[in-house]
């Protein structure tokens, strides 16, 4: 079957490698669609991000759905032929974070498409049943491949809650971005301020509900918001551009006694804050890492019109050009918000 083979940065190849056979409690999932998210773009560009190396090959890509190709034995909760949205952790359910719920923290997870897990750039896949979901017939395969990063900003409302009422600041407008905002609107918040470098992005944040848009390198970016917030500042705020002056931006905007969230990836393994910043606000500052038990809900939200899972897909390119898509979405070009390789 066709793969993209990530060898080290910068060197993905198609390869050919054998298609695998569902074991019991396992399905094979045709894979229809995999989005291009922000880690793929790290390990295609760095070969890492942070202390996970590329040391092996690695097929990336973990933002996929697709059909139920087979089932293995003792699978009862899909059938041959579903379209499905697959969750890409895979915890051990024992450990102690386990058992206390924190699935997303799991000391001995396996992330599909990270090393040394191998991801769903192919054709063919194997997985857990438990861990695919169905997905309405109506959804098309791109829009299904979406449900992961929405479930990932459903979970970051999830850790702001209780949110209803509440000023929210969104930094970074890219597929994580856009997952929050539009999860936090379902929540029931107040005023969305939304902040890229894209001027396309912000006219998606705004079809979706924002209520400002601004350019995230404006002159007095700080001063606009504030001002805009009566000097009070806003409640919550998101970090989703994966740039080190997007938080403490975070910091700068959000008002005493608020909150921060950190979600996004940065190049460089490091974060620095103002110390008499955060000190004297008195913040409380939240790590998002993934999702955790996120996915049906945000099946449900998409179903019943809640969130457009659809808007976010901007381009889409067959698996052949899975390179010029990444280098796509690295360069942010074209406007792209998520870049999405359909098989």
């Amino acid at each position: 079957m066709r793969t993209a083979m990530l060898y080290g940065a910068g060197d993905l190849r198609l390869v050919e490698i054998e298609k695998p056979v569902p074991g019991e409690g396992e399905v094979l999932v045709q894979v229809k669609a995999v989005g291009i998210c922000a880690s793929d773009i790290h390990y295609f560009r760095d070969g890492r991000i942070g202390d996970v190396v590329v040391r092996e090959p690695i097929i990336l890509g973990h933002e996929f759905a697709g059909a139920i190709a087979e089932v293995g034995q003792g699978v009862l909760n899909v059938k041959l032929g579903d379209k499905v949205a697959v969750e890409p952790a895979i915890a051990c359910r024992k450990c102690d974070l386990c058992l206390n719920g924190d699935y997303n923290l799991c000391r001995n997870i396996l992330f599909c498409g990270t090393p040394p897990t191998q991801g769903a750039l192919r054709e063919f896949l194997t997985w857990p049943a438990h861990l695919v979901y169905k997905v309405p017939n109506f959804m098309d395969y791109a829009e299904a491949a979406m449900l992961e990063p929405i479930a990932i900003g459903v979970y970051a409302v999830d850790l702001a809650e209780p949110i209803q009422g509440k000023t929210v600041g969104i930094l970074g407008a890219g597929g994580i971005g856009i997952s929050i905002m539009q999860a936090a609107r379902a929540a029931g918040c107040g005023d969305i301020y939304v902040t890229d470098l894209i001027s396309e992005r912000l006219e998606i944040a705004k079809k979706l509900g924002a209520t400002r848009t601004f350019q995230a390198n404006e002159p007095g970016l700080v001063k606009q918001i504030i001002s805009a917030t009566g000097g009070r500042g806003l409640d919550i705020v998101f970090e989703a551009a994966g740039e080190n002056e997007a938080v403490q931006q975070a910091t700068e905007i959000v008002r005493p006694g608020g909150l921060v969230l950190v979600g996004g990836i940065p190049r460089e393994d490091n974060m620095t804050l103002t110390a008499s910043v955060v000190r004297r606000k008195g913040l409380t500052i939240k790590l998002i890492r993934r999702s955790n038990n996120t996915l049906e809900r945000s099946i449900n939200l998409v179903r019943d019109g809640k969130i457009n899972a659809i808007s976010m897909v901007t381009h889409r390119f067959p698996l052949e050009r899975v390179v010029e898509a990444i280098e796509l979405a690295r360069d942010r070009r074209d406007g792209v918000l998520r870049a999405v390789i359909e098989l």
